[in-house]
């Protein structure tokens, strides 16, 4: 076979792998020379059909690719490689000319994958997953059983820190390695085993099982209701500083003043004023150190709540439209690791639905300003 006919032998190869990109050389954004380096090897199959044998890029080099396919971003990739902007596109422009083809469209502020890009970030990223399992069954085997979990950070210190102490001492050959983050799913590309998320429960390609739902309701230091006076009133209750979590407004999750409003009947009436925060658990933090009315998750303000720290200034509950849902690969979601997790998350779930219910009477004789969790626990589980 000539050195030209197996550059075309290994252009086909290659558009085939692409799903049809179909993209002319004039077309690209950035000018790739084909490759010239296809080796071409005579070794007998069953069929005794020639084969071309082609270099593979780098693990490490496909890895920055699939990261810079992620996020769509060279500057975002190189924040979580600790690389520069400079460097990531570099390594990619590496790999486009390596291989002969354009893999991202390089638009003003923006990069777009190529429909060849497309292709392979996806394929890229299902391998690293298989390599990442592959290395952590390894790790189990001989360092014993690891399991890390992901999850937003609110959830994660105020309530799951609290309960592990019984995951050890029932799971004590169990390494569970707890990831306080909110990043976009990619479990396996992550070297992650399961996930905990706050959503509707739609999450394509996982095996998802549902924890618990949740309530809003306001929560406040009671140093603040002292300088004020009481709450008798939805207006009275406007008028006090209030505090916002950004990341609530809009997503859907009913976890909003405006969603709150809505629920209880007062949507005439504006709730913007006061300081916003990016995350639950700093809105429950400064509303602890008195800075103002915060609408609280009841699962994440239930030990606050009952020991005093936070207190309801109007007990007004509000379901969310969001739960909290275990996520694990399809694939591995059956590990007997990953099934004794999700056993004890969902024990522990029921068990804060069944304290609320065994405590409701002493909720109603303390006062809805004390431990209006329990309640919303209950309103939201209905």
């Amino acid at each position: 076979m000539t050195d030209a006919s197996a550059q075309v032998k290994h252009r086909r190869r290659f558009d085939g792998f692409a799903a049809g990109v179909g993209a002319r050389p004039s077309a690209l954004p950035r000018q790739i020379e084909p490759r010239s380096d296809v080796r071409v090897t005579g070794g007998a199959r069953h069929s005794g059909a020639r084969t071309a044998t082609v270099r593979l890029p780098s693990l490490d080099t496909l890895r920055v690719f699939a990261i810079a396919a992620r996020h769509l971003s060279f500057t975002k990739a190189g924040n979580e490689l600790h690389l520069t902007q400079s460097a990531i596109s570099h390594r990619v422009c590496a790999l486009e000319d390596e291989l002969g083809v354009s893999l991202f469209n390089r638009l003003t502020r923006r990069l777009e994958l190529t429909r060849a890009g497309q292709a392979l970030a996806q394929r890229v990223d299902r391998a690293v997953g298989e390599i990442a399992r592959a290395v952590a069954d390894l790790d189990e085997a001989s360092d014993g059983r690891r399991l890390a979990v992901t999850m937003p950070p609110s959830l994660a210190s105020r309530w799951l820190v609290p309960r592990l102490p019984r995951f050890h001492a029932r799971n004590s050959d169990i390494e569970l390695q707890v990831i306080a983050d909110t990043s976009p799913l990619d479990l396996g590309s992550a070297g992650v085993d399961v996930a905990i998320r706050f959503g509707r429960g739609d999450y394509p390609g996982y095996a998802a099982t549902i924890l618990m739902p949740d309530s809003v309701f306001p929560v406040c230091s009671p140093r603040l209701i002292a300088e004020h006076g009481p709450v008798a009133s939805i207006e009275t209750l406007l008028d006090l500083p209030l505090l916002h979590d950004s990341s609530t407004e809009g997503d859907g999750s009913g976890s909003d003043w405006r969603s709150w409003l809505n629920h209880v009947g007062h949507g005439d009436l504006e709730a913007n004023n006061g300081q916003r925060f990016g995350e639950a658990g700093l809105l429950i933090e400064a509303a602890v150190f008195g800075l103002g009315v915060a609408l609280g998750r009841a699962s994440l303000v239930s030990d606050l709540t009952a020991d005093g720290t936070l207190v309801c200034p109007l007990p007004l509950t509000a379901p969310t439209a969001f739960s909290y849902y275990l996520l694990a690969p399809r694939e591995t979601a059956a590990q007997p690791t990953i099934v004794r997790l999700r056993e004890w998350l969902q024990a522990e779930a029921a068990a804060t639905i069944a304290d609320a219910e065994l405590s409701n009477p002493r909720a109603k004789d303390a006062g809805p300003s004390v431990v209006p969790w329990r309640n919303a626990l209950l309103t939201a589980a209905e």
